[in-house]
């Protein structure tokens, strides 16, 4: 597990800690999870092997702390996609376009996500609570017509996690990703026309957020409305 950090710690901590997520990373486009040992992670970061101690009890919990980066990171990626848009439809199509992208332009994350270990809900989770929320935004005003919001969101965050995966594959290239937000809006019940222009919808998008991830490079991030702390 990671270890408690006291929120007094100087910043010189926190820098070695994203050291050893950075140097992690590193060996995890190369590595599994499971191939790691603590020895890589140190020589790797340019710290001391007993430095590893002073931040996680074992590999497996400095991994469990990439996967919450990992799912951070996407969340303040597609935080500024929600706050200005009074339809669900549309937050829902942009989320869905980026969440793919993300995948799609930068095959880091896909083997991140997909290849290496690391928890299997570690983009799924915030994926799913940002979805959940526009979901049921979107059926209570009638803009979906789907009416079992926990089947729903399971459903459409489990068919993006598929297509992402396909996306990193290769299965599927990145001209696939309008489209199939695009067959995602249809199946919640939009007008195929009002969904094609969502699905499509010209717009410039973030930036990919660039590996390594740092945890001292994340922005603020403020909780979905409606989520409970």
């Amino acid at each position: 597990m990671l270890l408690e950090i006291s929120p007094l710690c100087s910043s010189k901590r926190a820098r070695t800690r994203d050291q050893l997520l950075v140097a992690a990373q590193s060996l995890l486009m190369t590595h599994t999870a499971a191939a790691l040992s603590i020895r890589q992670i140190t020589d790797h970061a340019g710290v001391v092997h007993a430095t590893f101690y002073n931040y996680y009890q074992d590999v497996a919990a400095l991994v469990a702390d990439l996967g919450e980066l990992l799912g951070t990171n996407h969340a303040a990626t597609i935080a500024g996609l929600n706050q200005a848009f009074a339809d669900p439809a549309l937050r829902f199509a942009r989320v869905t376009r980026q969440t793919l992208r993300m995948v799609a332009e930068e095959p880091g994350f896909g083997r991140l996500i997909f290849d290496v270990g690391l928890p299997p809900d570690s983009l799924v989770s915030v994926l799913r609570l940002r979805l959940k929320l526009d979901l049921a935004e979107g059926m209570q005003d009638g803009r979906f017509s789907r009416s079992d919001l926990d089947l729903t969101t399971s459903m459409v965050s489990g068919a993006i996690s598929g297509l992402a995966l396909d996306l990193h594959r290769g299965i599927l290239s990145l001209t696939a990703i309008d489209p199939a937000t695009t067959r995602s809006l249809e199946f919640l019940g939009l007008d195929p026309t009002v969904a094609a222009a969502l699905g499509h919808e010209p717009i410039p998008f973030p930036l990919t957020p660039a590996l390594p991830m740092r945890w001292l490079a994340l922005p603020p991030i403020q909780p979905p409305a409606g989520s409970v702390p």
